[in-house]
């Protein structure tokens, strides 16, 4: 008995979606898009390769900052025990 009205639960949760979901395929039909101003198909349109380079471009630039500041700290250090 508990199954039963289990199932029929769930059929009701199943209209429901069906009605408050109208379109069926992946992407809103155009309609959905202009009236709810939806970003259909943005996500799609980014290309992963870029993102990847834009990352490595900036670890590196991060790792050439971090190289300069040891060679400054490193000249520092060398004028300090020569000043002594």
């Amino acid at each position: 008995m508990i199954r039963n009205i289990h199932i029929w639960l769930w059929g009701v949760v199943a209209e429901i979606e069906y009605v408050l979901y109208p379109w069926k395929k992946k992407n809103p039909p155009q309609w959905a898009v202009d009236r709810y101003k939806l970003d259909n198909g943005m996500v799609e349109n980014i290309d992963n390769e870029y993102l990847y380079f834009d990352w490595l471009k900036s670890q590196e630039q991060k790792i050439q900052k971090i190289e300069e500041n040891i060679i400054f700290i490193t000249k520092e250090l060398g004028e300090l025990k020569n000043g002594k």
